[in-house]
């Protein structure tokens, strides 16, 4: 347990430490200033001119323990808006009860079911307006209380701060001590020297030692005699500070030898930092400028709270803009929407085609504020027809058009810009250019049904948002204007296929799909490997089925460094295939982007879960093989663990991680992990298809029989090896039938 005295090592405060710790009643505030939320706490550790974090919570917790250590039969009562506000001992945990504030019940609350329990010491995690009445109260009344306040200030300043915060003077009477602390960078053990004492310096000594007579007989260090200065050297940066060390303030509030504004400090901090100096812990002239020193750390503190505020100001003003922006649009795309939501049910009961198809094409332009439009209707596989054009001097509507007319420059399936003419329309010589054009095509039931070109002689272009609007009245479009009997002709011809082809169809369809996914599998196994110097690499793989889900790989990322990737997608067949392709396609792009396993994993489980399929999921296991430092860093997203020969034993690799494609951030976490490689050690990493083979007794072989056989190859060459561990399986396995893809990759170090 941390005791005061492993943050002073000043004898000359012992005394002091030790009244405080036994004071029996009143109000002890720690104060001081600890890091602020958000990042508010400028400077580093280094830099003498801004403050660091004090240490606050940590003196309080101490002082806690030293408090129940000096009175062993005392009972505490902590007050706390989080349970581990207060950590102290194992031991003391008995004699220690925690009063929760919730937002139902505050502090003034729980501060009063504390006090009814009369306990000996009263522990609050923090001062403030809310608490500071009913705490002084308690203090006045005898009972013992321990509190902390997040402050610049120390001694008086303090007692004038609670003063702002509501206590009256009279409450005050209650405050007894003060503890006051900051922490203050630290000379460079390694580059400090002893200072050169000018005349005014040694003026100002001799002030301080009149100023603390009590001191002066310390006002150099015993070893040497002199004070030091800063340098500066490769081990401090350059800065001439390396560590920090806590100075201390007691205020001793119950002295009634001087009025509680006047009297000063039991052990100022000035002549705390004094003392420090005088031991060669702080520079000469951190003593003698202490006060000008921290009206600079203010200052510094004051400037740097102003830029985050302005910065923060302009950050909530922007986005203001932004909410309101995206406001505007909001309304006026649910105003778009909702007119686009009556028009598509109207034209679900229009039965003319001509006024239908002009009914759309209206209502397309009015929704995109163009000024021309064209509508085709496509009536088979070989031709269609104009039904509909509005801005075009000319058009007449009904002309018949070949099929591939229509859709020779279009899709019959995507949106397009087009800002050329209509197919079959010849617009007046005099007619203004085309700015802007987007082709959109008409399916219904994915049957391609027409197409709407939306063109404009003043915009310059289509938003994403309008050409979102004018596909979703496509939509409607395409389907009333199928209605009229299509989809009844088709029906008929389809029924009287499907018993007949239903069984062909699906046997056609499945090997195809087999065959499809079989070329897309094979083509994402690296039939060769890197060639780094003194590494060999060797794999095998054998799917369950025609096509599987396991896939390797070994990735040059520079001449020095080459990833190590073996993945098993938890499904079999086609979709497997698919997810597999993705999972390969989004790691080899990951690799060359981040250098962390760790963050590769994480970016592709992101993408994973944004472009991949539902309810599927891939376990990985990829390494960086560092061939110059002869170190492997490597992450384990959920993968079996691979192992490692070396000197004729085997280990499996350590690390911790889920699968990818199943949980976002934060719940997705993998571990990284480094570890060293020496030659002749040999890396094995491999699928669970191996584990998981079954043999005749029905009994899988299992992790431990895999890593027993193992040792017994590791004088084969890395592909013999491979080929003896896939016979091996095929001997356990007989005639019993593969259920599970198989692969392994083997690294070997020369």
């Amino acid at each position: 347990m941390l005791r005061f005295s492993d943050f002073s090592h000043l004898p000359e405060i012992d005394d002091l430490v030790r009244r405080l710790v036994a004071e029996t009643a009143g109000l002890v505030v720690v104060a001081g200033l600890d890091s602020r939320p958000g990042g508010d706490s400028p400077g580093d550790t280094t830099d003498p001119f801004h403050f660091l974090p004090s240490g606050r919570s940590t003196i309080f917790r101490v002082l806690v323990s030293e408090a129940l250590d000096a009175q062993p039969r005392a009972r505490c009562l902590v007050v706390a808006a989080d349970r581990g506000a207060i950590n102290v001992a194992r031991r003391f945990r008995n004699r220690i009860e925690l009063i929760e504030v919730k937002p139902s019940f505050g502090y003034a609350e729980a501060i009063a079911a504390a006090l009814a329990k009369r306990p000996d010491l009263l522990v609050v995690d923090r001062l403030a307006a809310d608490n500071l009445p009913p705490l002084l109260a308690a203090a006045r009344a005898g009972v013992r209380v321990l509190s902390q306040l997040d402050t610049l200030y120390c001694a008086q300043a303090v007692a004038r701060h609670l003063g702002d915060l509501g206590a009256a003077a009279d409450d005050l009477s209650g405050l007894h001590w003060v503890l006051g602390l900051q922490r203050l960078p630290t000379l460079c053990p390694t580059c400090k020297r002893p200072a050169d004492v000018t005349a005014d310096q040694l003026a100002q000594l001799e002030a301080l030692g009149r100023r603390y007579p009590s001191l002066s007989a310390h006002q150099a260090p015993a070893e040497g005699g002199v004070f030091y200065a800063p340098v500066g050297c490769a081990e401090c940066h350059f800065t001439g500070r390396r560590g920090d060390v806590a100075a201390f303030d007691f205020f001793d509030a119950t002295d009634s030898a001087a009025d509680l504004w006047t009297r000063p400090s039991a052990m100022p901090m000035e002549a705390y930092v004094w003392l420090l100096a005088q031991r060669g812990q702080l520079a000469l002239s951190d003593a003698l400028d202490f006060a000008a020193h921290q009206v600079r750390r203010s200052n510094n503190l004051l400037l740097h709270s102003e830029r985050l505020l302005t910065e923060r100001s302009a950050a909530l003003e922007r986005k203001t803009v932004e909410l309101d922006s995206a406001n505007r649009l909001l309304k006026q795309r649910t105003r778009e929407l909702v007119s686009l939501e009556g028009i598509g049910q109207s034209l679900i009961t229009w039965s003319d085609l001509r006024e239908l198809g002009d009914r759309v094409l209206k209502s397309a332009m009015e929704l995109s504020k163009a000024d021309r439009g064209v509508l085709y209707y496509v009536r088979s596989s070989d031709w269609g027809q104009i039904l509909a054009a509005r801005g075009w001097v000319g058009a007449h509507e009904g002309v018949g058009l070949a099929r591939g007319l229509i859709y020779e420059h279009l899709s019959d399936r995507e949106p397009m810009v087009y800002r050329d003419n209509p197919p079959g329309l010849q617009p007046p010589a005099d007619s203004p250019p085309l700015r802007a054009g987007q082709a959109i095509p008409l399916a219904a039931h994915g049957i391609p049904a027409g197409l709407m070109l939306i063109q404009s002689t003043r915009k310059n272009g289509f938003s994403p948002g309008e050409v979102a609007l004018l596909q979703t009245l496509a939509g409607y479009a395409a389907i009333a204007m199928q209605r009229a009997g299509l989809i009844e002709q088709l029906q008929g011809k389809i029924e009287a296929l499907e018993a007949a082809q239903v069984e062909i169809a699906q046997k056609e369809r499945l090997e195809r799909e087999l065959e499809l996914a079989r070329q897309v599998q094979l083509s994402m196994i690296p039939r060769t490997f890197p060639d780094v110097g003194g590494v060999t690499f060797a794999a095998a793989y054998a799917p369950a089925r025609q096509v599987g889900g396991d896939f390797y790989d070994v990735i040059r990322l520079d001449d020095e460094r080459v990833a190590l990737v073996i993945a098993d997608v938890a499904d079999k067949g086609m979709p497997a295939a698919l997810y597999m392709a993705l999972a390969r396609s989004l790691i080899l792009a990951e690799a060359r982007r981040a250098a962390a396993p760790a963050e590769v994993l994480g970016n592709v489980n992101r993408l994973l879960l944004e472009v991949g399929q539902e309810n599927m999921f891939v376990t990985v296991f990829y390494g960086v093989l560092d061939r110059g430092r002869g170190h492997l860093t490597y992450a384990r997203a959920g993968h079996d663990h691979p192992f490692l020969l070396r000197d004729g034993g085997i280990a499996p690799l350590q690390g911790r991680g889920m699968a990818l494609g199943l949980f976002a951030a934060p719940l997705f976490h993998v571990s990284e992990e480094t570890m060293a490689l020496r030659p002749g050690d040999r890396l094995v990493l491999y699928t669970d298809g191996l584990t998981d083979v079954v043999g005749p007794d029905g009994e899988m072989l299992g992790r431990e029989r895999l890593m027993a056989r193992l040792p017994a190859y590791a004088g084969h060459a890395p592909a013999m090896m491979c080929r003896a561990l896939f016979d091996d399986l095929a001997a356990y396995r007989r005639d019993e039938g593969q259920f599970d893809d198989m692969a392994v990759l083997v690294v070997e170090m020369g």
